[in-house]
């Protein structure tokens, strides 16, 4: 039987497991372009299938929440990171289509149910201790997908893809596992008020789209998911930069998030969050486009002065978008009355949809242009954000 834990301990723990979450799921990205090579696609369709997940996100976001809210938080989690560990191995083995369709829909699931389950003891501790963390859990998170990074291009060409899938998802798993037993008196509880309840039908009858928010969040979250499907096979089939050091600019992209994510605070008591928002959407979108320009213009003979442009481009546009995603849904929250799980829920449910159809409009305007363009997409996006920053207005 746990024992109760301090406000301290559960803070670290959180920590901890954000940490696990960011490692886990996001160990094989930088390694990407040999998943797309056992799986002998093209841009466009590998980019259409990992987009595939959508189907997992939008069943879990649609269920999650509410389950949740009516059994608690502690099994939604176990079974989570059990389905997360076990989909990475067979998407990092598979050389069938089939089975990595069926693979990423299962991990996609376990992302949204963990996602939510986990946010939603974010919002709980932040309401309970009057705490603003979820930019800073965010940081964790963030910190996580960094040492996989790190540790995924130093491994290339040295240790098999599913050598070190398995070995990892088996860490991560065990570990999560540990922390969750360990933080469960303090996880979130089913919810024994007949008043309060909310039903899965409810989130339908009552279904609320804030077109502010939606429009928001999808805005300043694609730069990441384009970084994150696109950065590695960009750099080593576009730029022909070859070995573990292209994976540089992603890391470097992934290190930038986590220092904007982790300082934020230090920032807010001398500007608004909507000033903030505004200057760094611009910074981080502009940074992107000239960095693509820029090595456009001067080719990729010169590998050295590549790597070097892309890595400040990517660099800066990290540290813009850092903040935007867990503030936007921070204001999400705040502008909502339904509860924190629900409310991750509905506009997760909207949101997927959303980022469903600009994965595959930038996937097969890779496939049919060029990856130089592809990203692009996402870097003006950024520079339409400051239209929105009044959604912060009460946060």
């Amino acid at each position: 039987m746990s024992q109760n834990i301090d406000v301290k301990q559960e803070l670290n723990l959180l920590k901890g497991l954000f940490f696990l979450f960011g490692l886990l799921i996001m160990s094989w990205v930088p390694r990407f372009p040999e998943v797309k090579a056992n799986l002998k696609l093209t841009n466009g369709e590998f980019g259409s299938i990992v987009s595939m997940a959508a189907i997992g996100n939008l069943v879990a976001l649609l269920t999650i929440g509410h389950l949740v809210h009516k059994y608690g938080a502690r099994w939604i989690l176990h079974v989570g990171a059990l389905l997360l560990s076990i989909s990475l191995v067979f998407l990092t083995h598979s050389t069938s289509s089939i089975v990595f369709l069926i693979s990423i829909i299962i991990q996609g699931g376990a992302i949204s149910a963990f996602h939510i389950s986990i946010n939603s003891q974010g919002f709980f501790f932040q309401d309970r201790t009057k705490r603003q963390i979820i930019t800073l859990l965010s940081g964790f998170w963030s910190s996580g997908a960094l040492f996989s990074s790190m540790i995924a291009g130093l491994l290339v060409d040295r240790v098999k893809l599913g050598t070190y899938t398995n070995f990892l998802a088996s860490i991560c798993f065990v570990l999560m596992t540990l922390i969750i037993i360990r933080i469960s008196p303090n996880l979130i509880k089913a919810d024994v008020n007949p008043d309060s309840q909310h039903r899965a039908r409810d989130m339908f009858k009552g279904f609320e789209i804030d077109v502010s928010v939606s429009a928001a969040l999808l805005l300043v979250i694609m730069l990441e998911y384009a970084i994150s499907d696109w950065a590695a096979i960009f750099v080593k089939e576009d730029m022909k930069i070859l070995g573990g050091i292209h994976t540089l600019p992603y890391i470097l992209f992934t290190l930038a998030m986590i220092i904007g994510r982790l300082n934020l605070h230090n920032l807010l008591p001398r500007f608004s969050i909507d000033f903030l928002m505004v200057r760094a959407s611009l910074l981080s979108g502009l940074s992107i486009i000239a960095g693509i320009i820029a090595v456009s213009v001067t080719g990729t003979s010169n590998k050295t002065l590549v790597i070097v442009i892309l890595s400040i481009s990517f660099t800066i546009a990290g540290l813009g978008s850092s903040f935007l995603g867990p503030s936007v849904m921070n204001a999400a929250n705040t502008r909502s009355k339904f509860p924190s799980s629900v409310v991750i829920g509905q506009i997760g449910v909207i949101n997927i949809a959303l980022v469903f159809v600009m994965r595959w409009i930038i996937a097969w305007t890779a496939q049919a242009t060029s990856l130089s363009i592809a990203l692009c997409i996402p870097a003006l996006m950024l520079l339409v954000v400051p239209k929105f920053s009044k959604i912060f207005k009460k946060v």
